[in-house]
């Protein structure tokens, strides 16, 4: 297999569209770019754990949509530097240096699921005069929240797992095909389809068409390689941090800013209560739009609605 993937892929998963960005402090910025090069430009968080090349899911939509996709490594995967003592508000910082290099003098954010608390961070600590719109789509909120209505797996990661036996979540997603870099991509590729398949019984049918499809499969792959490139202390120190106090309080957020927050009910990875009481802590800025869709569907399914939404919000 080639660098560049599989050539009947829908998505562009090479690295031609990635770059770095040297930082005021020496630490390297990864990121990548999709979709409309002239676009109305959208920095868009990857959830968790994920890494730049998940914009790539995004491309053919947005280029219809008019959005410049600039997709963000977090410190410690893919192409980003580590950044042991990171917060939130600092990664916010560090979209805001990018933009300056970028020379941009409007754009939105986009937080997808465990990104959204990034997203809501940056709706906080970004310039009033640059960033005009959030969206968030499933995000994960505080957790101060609560996890009831996750899933039996999801809900023990976030309420004991990461807080009481960090080492073992470790190990948990080092076993994951993703994360298996010692295989070959092929060898990845198999036992991804081998865990699908003994899977996909006790899925959502909305589940089973996004991830059992081939060129899902491929950039979940490839995004999942950007994350565990440097090992396992970025995916720790994200878990660490998004289930921690988030720095800020998600009511300082600017009451003139829309934020856009698009949910599934039938979502048990992030529950509806946790958008729904993103949406009342942040006022009367914010819009919820819920929907009969899964955590993934509303990713995958309504991406032409999102994204057209946030680029009509940025150009108001």
């Amino acid at each position: 297999m080639s660098s560049s993937g599989p050539v009947d892929c829908r998505y562009r998963l090479d690295t031609t569209s990635s770059a770095t960005l040297v930082l005021p402090d020496g630490r390297k910025l990864g990121y990548a770019e999709y979709g409309a090069p002239t676009g109305q430009p959208v920095f868009y968080v990857p959830g968790f754990p994920s890494s730049r090349i998940e914009g790539a899911g995004l491309d053919p939509e947005a280029s219809k949509a008019g959005a410049r996709i600039i997709a963000i490594d977090r410190p410690g995967y893919g192409w980003s530097s580590p950044h042991q003592n990171r917060t939130l508000l600092s990664h916010a910082q560090d979209v805001e240096a990018l933009a300056n290099h970028l020379g941009l003098q409007r754009y939105g954010v986009l937080g997808i699921s465990g990104g959204a608390p990034y997203a809501l961070a940056c709706a906080r600590a970004l310039p009033a005069d640059k960033l005009r719109a959030v969206s968030i789509v499933c995000g994960l909120g505080s957790p101060d929240m609560g996890y009831g209505g996750m899933n039996w797996m999801s809900w023990m990661g976030w309420t004991f797992g990461q807080r009481m036996f960090p080492g073992l979540c470790r190990w948990w997603f080092s076993r994951e095909p993703g994360a298996r870099l010692d295989l070959s991509e092929e060898e990845r590729m198999r036992l991804l389809r081998k865990a699908f398949e003994k899977d996909k019984a006790k899925m959502h049918p909305k589940d089973v068409a996004v991830l059992g499809d081939k060129d899902f499969m491929w950039m979940h792959l490839r995004r999942a390689g950007e994350v565990y490139r440097q090992g396992m202390d970025g995916f720790s120190n994200d878990f660490r941090l998004l289930n921690s106090d988030f720095g800020f309080k998600i009511e300082d957020v600017r009451k003139d800013l829309p934020v856009q927050l698009w949910h599934g009910r039938l979502d048990t990875m992030v529950p509806l209560h946790h958008a729904e009481k993103v949406a009342a802590r942040l006022g009367d800025n914010a819009h919820l739009r819920v929907s009969d869709d899964t955590h993934t569907s509303i990713w995958a399914e309504r991406k032409e609605e999102y994204l057209g939404e946030l680029v009509r919000a940025i150009e108001a």
